[in-house]
């Protein structure tokens, strides 16, 4: 019973931020049925962090010419996860990049492996991890 009213508290605050940035909000099914996959592809939170700091920095050397993989919504949206900018290796931002247009940066966040712009003119790391994006 806790579960629908706090699903039903979510989505009318998701229709009111929905209302606020002008645009368009999903059924309560939609949204319900957006939320269970989610939930679904996500693992349990824990209280102790599972993987050491230095796992996480460690990054494979990137191959030219090969696709960096993304990672899944579940993981991108996380609000569990620390998504950290950290400083590496300069790399095309994932976000604004396109033939024709690449954008360099030195940031990728730490939980998702991706290298995004994060600076005065472009903030692609917000807008990565922000679902309305």
């Amino acid at each position: 019973m806790g579960g629908i009213v706090s699903l039903t508290n979510a989505w009318i605050m998701y229709k009111r931020d929905c209302k606020a940035l002008h645009e368009d909000s999903m059924p309560f099914k939609s949204f319900k049925i957006q939320v269970f996959m989610s939930a679904a592809g996500s693992r349990p939170v824990s209280l102790r962090n599972p993987e050491p700091l230095r796992n996480l920095l460690d990054m494979p050397k990137p191959v030219r010419g090969h696709r960096a993989i993304a990672p899944g919504n579940s993981m991108r949206f996380d609000r569990t996860l620390f998504h950290g900018p950290m400083y590496a290796e300069r790399q095309t931002c994932k976000l604004c990049s396109h033939k024709g247009h690449i954008y360099r940066s030195n940031f990728v966040c730490m939980v998702c492996k991706v290298h995004l712009c994060l600076n005065g003119a472009r903030n692609c790391f917000i807008k990565y991890h922000s679902p309305v994006a």
